[in-house]
């Protein structure tokens, strides 16, 4: 049976409409590099739901939103994708942070979004993610 990877995009657009610049930008060629696992995308469940499958997964990929907040609540590791953000004031140090490169950290992590200009090259590739999927997968088999 193959592991549960869960997807959760979680991302809105901005009050000005902009995209967001937390929006992961390889959605569709990451899923379509977890052949070797299930892969289920989640959006909108109560929290007693979520919380049942979170637990029951491998892991959860999502952006910096309140998933990955939940899933340290609730002592389950999650793939956390960083791009303009400051994973050591957001991130839980329990979750696998990942982001390309320091210097995309921001000076004043709480200024409002709207003013960030969305850059997809900000994010690490999808083969980043599948290779700590694979890590994780080989500790809990």
């Amino acid at each position: 049976m193959k592991q549960l990877i869960l997807i959760a995009r979680g991302v809105k657009p901005l009050r000005n409409g902009n995209r967001s610049a937390k929006e992961y930008s390889f959605w569709d060629e990451l899923i379509a590099s977890l052949g070797d696992y299930e892969v289920q995308e989640i959006t909108e469940i109560p929290l007693d739901e979520l919380e049942k499958l979170i637990k029951s997964s491998l892991t959860i990929i999502c952006c910096d939103s309140f998933v990955q907040h939940f899933c340290w609540y609730i002592g389950k590791q999650a793939i956390v994708l960083w791009g303009k953000s400051d994973p050591f004031v957001f991130g839980h140090p329990e979750n696998i942070n990942l982001f390309k490169d320091r210097k995309y950290l921001r000076p004043d992590p709480f200024r409002w979004w709207e003013d960030v200009p969305y850059d997809p090259d900000v994010f690490v590739r999808p083969e980043i993610i599948v290779q700590e999927i694979n890590k994780l997968a080989s500790k809990n088999p």
